[in-house]
């Protein structure tokens, strides 16, 4: 049953003026696939990803919206598996694979942890905004090419 998601509105990228990203082949294939919700519906998994961008900190911050916030820096999202279950009415099996295949493609970065999870986003080289522009200290290695971005750049 295809049908757009009607019960949860998907976070949108907001907060900047440009983001530069990297991505390899790996990374934009998973993107244009789909996953399904419990719900029957069919989500695109490129919303899904901008649902978990979205919650990345632009600047130093503390988590909010948690039992157990944590001190983030610009680049990390703290995230709960059972949050994003009952946000986006998918499987916390199925939140795990997601989450495992982001990771498998270089999306994201998960540290787990007995205190709280964390997401990094090692494909973000910078954002801009306004007059700022932030370097992603979470980006990937220049030398490793973990993104598929052009190595020495």
């Amino acid at each position: 049953m295809a049908s757009n998601k009607e019960r949860y509105q998907f976070r949108t990228l907001t907060g900047y003026d440009e983001l530069i990203i990297h991505l390899s082949g790996q990374a934009g294939e998973w993107l244009a696939g789909t996953t399904n919700t419990n719900d029957g519906y069919i989500v695109g998994n490129r919303t899904l990803f901008c649902d978990l961008l979205s919650r990345m900190q632009l600047t130093p911050t503390t988590g909010n919206g948690f039992r157990r916030p944590l001190s983030l820096n610009a680049g990390q999202a703290q995230y709960s598996e059972l949050q994003l279950q009952a946000e986006w009415r998918i499987g916390r099996k199925v939140i795990r694979r997601i989450l495992d295949e982001m990771e498998q493609v270089g999306l994201i970065k998960v540290e787990k942890s007995t205190v709280a999870s964390t997401l990094t986003f090692p494909c973000i080289r910078k954002w801009r905004f306004g007059d700022t522009v932030i370097v992603n200290p979470y980006r990937g290695s220049l030398y490793t090419d973990e993104c598929g971005g052009v190595k020495g750049e």
